[in-house]
């Protein structure tokens, strides 16, 4: 596009470019400012719904899917407008298909040059949200002068804690706890400033990046929402939520449980390395075969005690736990979850037999099983009467 051409629309829109104006071509959409003042140009589009899609993608990405912008088709002697603005998540099939219906109407070629303008309540919304206070009080910690133990954090270091907060979050998650809820993520975004932190001084990535690179990535994963595929396309394509994932950079493409983290608890571990499995078809067709397996595992298990040999009982014990989570799953039942509401139950009934031990103004001791049993008993009647209100 040429320079006259971005003149004449400048002049026609009566555009104070004294208020910031960028201009870039389509090709060169990745060096679109974050932070932009003024309005913004894109030149050289084309009909193709790739270019606009991933030009789309990019905006998203700064300004917000929901945004809008406006395309301007423009010949030697005429301006052609978007009558109504279109939201940058559709940039790439509504998009598409205007400029296509323009050119069609037209005699002429037509240059077409998208314009976004940030509005004030974007600027307002903009500003009332920002990172940049804990970035700060982060990075004074790390300074020379801040704080001596954190400095010596590393990665490694900080594991640790940043797995403790997110169980933490969890137990809010758990007992409905709003206020400790909004304290606990408080207490993971820290974490999270902490690791960009600890990067960003060995030049590796900043908070930003793992902004700009989630949303980027929620974006390609949902192209039914931002780049307005239809179903008979999402068919043809294969665009679902694994082909997507197997499509993104640093994606262990070179096993099929290569994308499952060592890192997750042993059973929700398992239970996706079976559902991964179970994709592919290395599953059973039936029910019977599961029980069997568990039943197998059991018996291997009962084995190894029998003839005390302990490390092989732990193999054993691994076993009998992975087929029991592979026949939850065949009902639907997360392993995690089903454990994590009975230790949640064993808690509350425990605690109703340590207030009848106090009560009763003995000692532990003093008590069988038998009676201990007693008071388990009455907490488990305790629980159905309230289940009844």
């Amino acid at each position: 596009m040429s320079i006259q051409n971005i003149s004449r629309l400048l002049d026609e829109l009566e555009l104070d470019i004294t208020q910031g104006l960028f201009v870039i071509g389509a090709e060169r959409s990745e060096d679109i400012p974050f932070d932009l003042n003024g309005t913004l140009l894109v030149a050289d589009l084309t009909e193709e719904h790739e270019l606009l899609t991933n030009l789309g993608n990019v905006l998203a990405t700064r300004f917000g899917a929901k945004n809008h912008i406006s395309l301007f088709g423009i010949t030697a002697t005429d301006i052609i407008a978007t009558q109504e603005t279109i939201a940058i998540h559709s940039l790439g099939a509504d998009g598409a298909a205007y400029m296509a219906k323009q050119q069609a109407l037209s005699t002429k070629e037509l240059d077409w040059v998208l314009m976004y303008q940030p509005d004030v309540s974007e600027a307002a919304i903009g500003s009332a949200f920002t990172l940049q206070p804990l970035i700060d009080v982060v990075a004074a910690l790390r300074a020379p002068d801040g704080c001596s133990w954190d400095r010596l954090q590393t990665h490694s270091t900080l594991r640790r804690y940043l797995l403790e907060e997110v169980y933490e979050v969890l137990e809010a998650i758990d007992n409905r706890d709003t206020n400790n809820l909004r304290e606990e993520l408080g207490d993971v975004l820290l974490q999270i400033v902490f690791h960009a932190r600890l990067a960003e001084e060995q030049g590796l990535f900043t908070v930003q990046d793992i902004i700009d690179d989630i949303t980027a990535k929620m974006i390609r994963r949902h192209p039914h929402v931002f780049a307005k595929a239809t179903s008979k396309e999402l068919a043809e394509t294969q665009l679902n939520w694994e082909a997507l994932k197997s499509q993104e950079p640093g994606h262990d493409k070179k096993t099929l449980l290569g994308g499952i983290s060592k890192g997750l608890p042993a059973l929700l571990g398992a239970q996706k390395l079976q559902e991964k499995a179970a994709k592919v078809g290395f599953d059973w067709d039936s029910e019977p075969p599961v029980w069997a397996k568990f039943k197998e595992e059991i018996a291997e298990f009962k084995e190894a005690i029998a003839q005390k040999d302990y490390e092989n009982a732990e193999l054993e014990g691994g076993d009998v736990l992975f087929s029991l989570i592979n026949l939850l799953r065949w009902y639907k039942i997360g392993g995690e979850s089903a454990l994590n509401r009975t230790n949640n139950k064993f808690r509350h009934r425990f605690a109703h037999v340590e207030r009848c031990v106090k009560d009763s103004g003995k000692s532990w001791k003093d008590f069988s099983l038998e009676e201990l049993d007693l008071f388990w008993e009455s907490a488990k009647v305790s629980e159905q009467k309230h289940s009844l209100k």
